[in-house]
């Protein structure tokens, strides 16, 4: 019903602090990736396959047993993002701020790392309008609101295996509540009552994904870095409120007069969540520089509620990126140990939608980055900086497109544990 809805109608999104996505309508919202450093965003997102002792890389937890053994990490980051939505006849822009994750990370024993974060899972915010006549009543208005969204705290295991090999897994408890109205108004009749669906829905329920490395030194101080994640398929377990009344309401003051309640039903609900696979190669040396690039896929196909699927298709995304640092072991030059940063990446989406031009219309997304780590005096410790701009969605078929700015900003500290110190 939503898809031919959007496609049926040129969508306008109002510009509030709230707005995400359009088409966060869809599915659970956006979806976050779990890359829980700036560092690994201003490099396009390349994550699969990247490694470090200062990084706490969860996209694979394999990874966590390069951490070294007597650091205790610590990194948190929040974001600032601008968006442009546009049909081929109309403009909207919209702000939007937020925390985007706290994470720590240390070693248990050389071969035993462990890790803990927190971060947003999906997002969930838009307002959109449809103005259409029917023959007998006049116009009529439908909005769709949608609010709120997931968050996931994670706790990471990693252990090494012999002087190549590395295993992980993160377990995720995902919590969170969403809302999602639609709204039905009749202004030019008396006749007419409007009405509205509300769908509340809390989640409350456990997520596992593992991961591989493999690396080796290829000579001049390189090393080669493989890696492989894998999500697995699982259910989400919560509640769900049904709420169907009628009501008067002020379209542009939102001043909602309740005249009746037709349905109120709280009941148990199940949202399945696709598996999911990723690679990455990696080349690093040392603090010098470093290269990576990810493929990523997930069965969306196979997402359901209440085992019926929702017509998502499968998604990909490829990233590609670099760093790298002038001098790191510079002691004059503060810019020459400054590590820079760029990437890339495209994105297949798991929304395929038909335009009123008769044709599908995938709702794809592309964009580039740029980066860098600032090292803070007589410290490991750092401030790094990212930079993406990009595109979501299209234009052709009456659809919506998001171009957006988005500036991230995090700390990583970076201390040395069980260490002892010796006095001369």
């Amino acid at each position: 019903m939503f898809v031919c809805l959007l496609a049926g109608f040129g969508l306008v999104a109002n510009a509030q602090a709230d707005v995400d996505s359009p088409y966060s309508l869809f599915g659970i919202g956006q979806v976050n990736g779990r890359s829980m450093n700036v560092r690994l965003k201003g490099m396009g997102g390349v994550a699969n396959a990247m490694f470090g002792g200062g990084i706490i890389n969860a996209e694979n937890p394999a990874s966590y047993a390069k951490i070294d053994s007597l650091a205790f990490l610590f990194d948190a980051g929040f974001y600032f993002k601008s968006s442009t939505f546009s049909t081929a006849t109309l403009s909207e822009k919209a702000n939007n701020a937020s925390f985007d994750y706290v994470s720590m990370a240390f070693g248990v024993t050389p071969w035993w790392k462990m890790a803990l974060g927190v971060q947003p899972f999906s997002t969930s915010g838009y307002n959109m309008l449809i103005d259409d006549i029917e023959p007998g009543i006049g116009k009529t208005t439908t909005r769709f609101k949608g609010s709120g969204g997931l968050n996931q705290a994670f706790w990471g295991n990693a252990f090494k295996i012999g002087k190549h090999f590395a295993v992980g897994a993160n377990a995720y408890y995902v919590f969170g509540n969403s809302k999602a109205e639609t709204s039905l108004f009749f202004p030019d009749t008396v006749y007419f009552i409007g009405s509205r669906r509300s769908v509340d829905v809390m989640v409350r329920s456990f997520m596992f994904d593992y991961g591989m490395l493999f690396n080796t030194s290829v000579g001049n101080d390189m090393e080669l870095s493989l890696g492989l994640t894998y999500t697995q398929k699982i259910n989400l377990n919560g509640d769900q409120t049904l709420f169907i009344r009628s009501f008067e309401e002020d379209v542009d003051t939102e001043v909602e007069y309740l005249i009746d309640t037709i349905t109120y039903v709280t009941n148990k609900t199940k949202i399945t969540m696709p598996q999911g696979i990723g690679f990455g190669v990696a080349l690093q040396k040392g603090s010098d520089w470093a290269v990576g690039t990810d493929f990523n896929w997930t069965q969306w196909s196979k997402f359901a509620r209440q085992g019926k699927t929702e017509g998502l298709q499968d998604s990909w995304r490829v990233l590609a990126g670099a760093e790298f640092t002038p001098k790191h072991t510079s002691i004059s030059g503060y810019f020459s140990r400054v590590t820079y940063r760029f990437g890339g990446f495209y994105e297949q989406g798991f929304i395929n939608l038909p335009g009123n031009d008769g044709l599908d219309h995938s709702i794809n997304k592309v964009g580039v980055t740029a980066g860098m780590s600032l090292p803070l005096p007589k410290t490991m410790s750092k401030v790094n900086l990212a930079l993406e701009a990009g595109q979501y969605g299209t234009r052709e078929g009456g659809l919506i497109q998001e171009r957006y700015a988005k500036v991230s900003v995090g700390v990583s500290v970076f201390e040395h544990w069980f260490m002892k110190r010796k006095y001369k």
